[in-house]
């Protein structure tokens, strides 16, 4: 048996948005999918790995790395060429403060809009 929905006047309806740091120029910095890389790089300690786990091409990954670095100046991975074993990749100590410190920005922001999605929810049931 199938249960059914019911909705509510304007519940039904979600809000989306996207949320990425860019330069003063409009470069893009971080984006959700630059993060969740880094996450991927911290988690597996390769940028290969990273790359097939985040179904990425290698190349994308290393320019995006190089793109992050250039625009904000300091390393966010410290890599070292692998021997038969392969390389491995680190996250920097700056690297490890961008990714803690936006992780909490995304749940203070997520938090706020939240709130605001409530209030314009609100207001259209009015």
């Amino acid at each position: 048996m199938t249960e059914e929905k019911t909705y509510t006047k304007y519940s039904n309806i979600r809000i989306n948005f996207k949320l990425w740091m860019s330069s003063e120029d409009g470069d893009s910095i971080i984006d959700d999918q630059k993060w969740q890389l880094l996450i991927a790089i911290q988690k597996h300690g390769s940028l290969m790995a990273a790359s097939e786990v985040m179904g990425i091409s290698y190349r994308k990954v290393w320019g995006d790395l190089k793109n992050i670095e250039e625009i904000l100046g300091f390393a966010v991975v410290d890599k070292h060429r692998g021997g038969k074993d392969g390389g491995v990749t680190y996250i920097t100590e700056e690297g490890e403060k961008l990714i803690q410190n936006y992780i909490e920005f995304r749940a203070e922001f997520q938090d706020a809009v939240d709130l605001v999605i409530k209030k314009f929810k609100k207001k259209l049931k009015e």
